[in-house]
């Protein structure tokens, strides 16, 4: 049994590593030219699913070194106006330290990229089955690889989508501008305890929004790499605010067109849509490395049928891209890949492949539709607890 991943992101890569794990050949194709070559987000927080598929799938030295590294967590949530005037605020209780908790995304992917066959700069064109039954993927360079199955992991835009599953479709629901603001001495001091350690949302009367997070790892990244797992690579990131601006009226700032606009531009964007909010969160913005500000188009997928199970399938973005409001989308693709290495590996021992997946995708499609829902329904609700899904 062979795999061909498409797209290098969280999902892609925590599948290569629970197949690796499980003894099954496995390769990732992905088209940047590097593990850095572009910004992918500064934080996200795994909750159940995503520390639940994590421990599956890694070897225990990288869980730990995951865990070693988290950012630590938020003490309390907080909704504002512009002006800091709090409208709800509560408590967060201490969850498990290693159930739920914070990353930083570059960390997590070099966890997650470690060991692995990885072959960047590869931009796949289209699949094509074999006389043989196994699936030959074709890259833009003109280099090809066979599998028994090839996963489609490549996020929003997945060119394996448009091939499998041509009648998909997204919806744009708005977009914003994200930042980045190394934390200082002088900083940290002068910040308001409310926006500090707090999963926050600052609001102005005409729609404009403003959330900042605290990133401070609670062990540096190669010391902890070092400890854990000596053949990982990390960078070592310093405390840093990472911040999302929205503009009025879900509109990015800039409109339509911010998509396209430089780091400084973004930057200049950003603190135009917030010159009337408190000088504290303005100044959080004002003093952020301008240049690594970059825009994040929001998209949601439309639900769709099941499509015919073959031995080509998707994953995570690539299929049920969704709002970040609840801050499901990781966890949900970590959820697909820990599914489906049970697939994948219950047919290297002997059950039919063809079944095996159409099941993973039956229960995928379920979960992941009703998270895309309930990220534009209810983006700050709390989940219901849930059983496991079926193997």
């Amino acid at each position: 049994m062979h795999v061909v991943i498409v797209g290098g992101g969280l999902g892609g890569l925590c599948l290569a590593q629970g197949l690796a794990k499980s003894g099954v050949s496995v390769a990732v194709y992905e088209r940047d030219p590097s593990p850095h070559a572009r910004d992918q987000g500064w934080r996200i927080t795994l909750k159940e699913d995503g520390s639940r598929a994590l421990r599956e799938c890694l070897p225990a030295p990288l869980f730990d070194l995951c865990v070693t590294t988290a950012i630590r967590p938020a003490t309390r949530m907080a909704f504002l106006d512009h002006r800091l005037t709090p409208a709800f605020t509560k408590p967060i209780p201490d969850p498990p330290a290693d159930t739920v908790f914070g990353v930083n995304r570059l960390t997590l992917r070099e966890i997650l990229l470690t060991g692995l066959d990885v072959r960047f700069g590869a931009t796949f064109a289209r699949y094509s089955h074999t006389p043989d039954g196994r699936v030959r993927a074709r890259f833009a360079d003109g280099t090809t690889a066979h599998a028994d199955l090839l996963v489609g992991a490549d996020g929003t835009g997945s060119a394996v989508r448009r091939l499998l599953v041509p009648y998909a479709e997204l919806d744009e629901i708005g977009g914003f501008v994200y930042g980045r603001t190394p934390i200082t001495p002088g900083l940290l001091r002068e910040v308001p305890e409310i926006l500090i350690d707090s999963f926050n949302r600052l609001t102005a009367p005409g729609g404009a929004a403003l959330s900042v997070a605290t990133c401070r790892p609670l062990r540096t990244p190669s010391e902890a790499a070092a400890a854990y797992a000596p053949d990982a690579r990390l960078t070592d990131i310093p405390g840093y605010f990472a911040w999302t601006v929205a503009g009025d009226e879900r509109r990015p700032p800039g409109g339509d067109g911010f998509h396209h606009a430089d780091g400084p531009t973004l930057h200049r964007l950003a603190l135009e849509a917030i010159h009337a909010f408190h000088p504290a969160a303005r100044r959080i913005v004002r003093e952020a490395d301008a240049a690594a500000t970059f825009p994040v188009r929001l998209r949601s997928a439309r639900p769709v049928r099941h499509w015919e199970t073959t031995n080509v399938t998707l994953l995570g973005d690539a299929i049920h891209t969704m709002s970040p409001g609840r801050g499901e989308g990781a966890n949900v693709a970590l959820r697909d890949a820990a599914l489906l290495r049970r697939a994948v590996t219950a047919a290297a021992a002997g059950a039919p492949l063809t079944e095996t997946i159409r099941r993973y995708e039956t229960d995928m499609l379920a979960y992941g539709f009703a998270a895309v829902r309930a990220s534009l329904t209810q983006p700050f609700a709390p989940r219901a607890a849930r059983g496991p899904a079926r193997p």
